[in-house]
């Protein structure tokens, strides 16, 4: 019987893992709760699965998912020489289990010298941010949900710390925010209101993730950009598990947005656009000012002057994005783009 009892705990290994925010894209905070045949053992094997949790959140975070994906498929015995340090904050353990809070640093520039080696794509540091407006309701026909407080698709998103290689902002409940969006404008996708919201927040998107119960199977989830894209997803779960299936969803959630986020990401950086813009001003200071401002977003490579005219600017912009999202980042600066024909007209809002 008890031979019996140590094959059933050795075969039973668990393995808990929570990857916590952290500012360091190369910093990685893990939980491990694994038991087996005896704590040394659980140990070890909590060891090698940290370092691979480690690593693979780190990949994700600077490269694109099928990059992160190569990483993930190599030994524990590679994965090893990509830690720089682990500490352990906190541990316990017992006969055959082993928990413990671990920091593991990740040794950079070994980890993007094995990806350009590989030829893995590398991105840059991504300042993506994307705001998650959660509007729940019982059934697809039913009215939305977003501000009350019994919106649990809503609590889910505002209790998650899960890590992301983009920065998620769950909608807060400010009265600004409120006094924007409600449920019923966010569940009809208005344009002008998501603007707005995105502006309102200095983020780079925004996100309407619209759920409802599918029968009693899990939920159902329309996700709507203001940058265009929408897909649908769909968590295996049931209605009775209550939070724990909303959890499970914002997880599922989290990763088909950041997917696309950074795959879209990646192929906008490998080509560059290019627009030829005129800017009629009323004072120097006015273009110097406009000037600063262009130059200051992330996605213009460059900007080149071709004509000066008294009271007018003609200049080529270069940039790294799509023409929609250089819009939205143009006008968070407080200017539009008018179609002139052959060339763009940049004003001031307002004029």
């Amino acid at each position: 019987m008890r031979k019996l009892s140590l094959y059933t705990i050795f075969l039973y290994s668990l393995l808990i893992f929570q990857v916590l925010a952290s500012d360091e894209r190369f910093t990685v905070e893990i939980k491990v709760d694994v038991s087996d045949a005896s704590a040394s053992i659980a140990r070890d094997k909590a060891m090698n699965s940290a370092t691979r949790a480690a690593v693979t959140a780190v990949a994700k975070r600077i490269s694109t998912s099928d990059g992160a994906k190569r990483i993930s498929e190599m030994t524990d015995a590679q994965l090893i020489n990509f830690v720089k340090e682990t500490s352990v904050l906190n541990e316990k353990n017992s006969d055959v289990r082993y928990m413990a809070d671990l920091k593991i640093i990740i040794n950079e520039e070994l980890l993007k010298q094995y990806m350009q080696e590989r030829e893995i794509p590398l991105l840059a540091k991504n300042n993506t941010s994307i705001l998650i407006i959660p509007i729940f309701r019982e059934f697809a026909d039913d009215t939305p949900m977003l501000w009350e407080a019994d919106n649990p698709w809503k609590n889910a998103w505002d209790n998650s710390t899960l890590s992301s290689a983009i920065k998620f902002i769950p909608i807060s409940n400010s009265a600004n925010n409120m006094s924007i969006i409600n449920a019923e404008k966010a569940a009809i996708v208005d344009i002008n209101s998501l603007e707005n919201i995105a502006n309102a927040n200095q983020t780079t998107d925004v996100y309407v993730l619209d759920a409802a119960y599918n029968g009693i199977e899990g939920l159902t989830i329309i996700a709507t950009s203001l940058s265009g894209e929408k897909f649908e997803i769909n968590v295996n779960g049931t209605k009775s598990s209550g939070a724990e299936l909303f959890n499970q969803a914002v997880i599922e959630a989290r990763n088909h947005v950041e997917q696309r986020v950074l795959t879209s990401k990646a192929n906008e950086e490998t080509q560059e656009n290019e627009l030829i813009i005129l800017y009629p001003f009323s004072s120097l200071g006015q273009w110097i000012k406009a000037e600063q401002k262009i130059k200051s977003i992330p996605e213009i490579t460059s900007m080149e002057v071709q004509a000066m005219a008294p009271g007018k600017s003609q200049f080529k912009l270069s940039h790294t994005n799509s023409f929609e999202n250089i819009q939205r980042s143009l006008r968070a600066q407080g200017y539009i783009l008018e179609n002139g024909g052959n060339y763009m007209i940049l004003k001031n809002i307002g004029e």
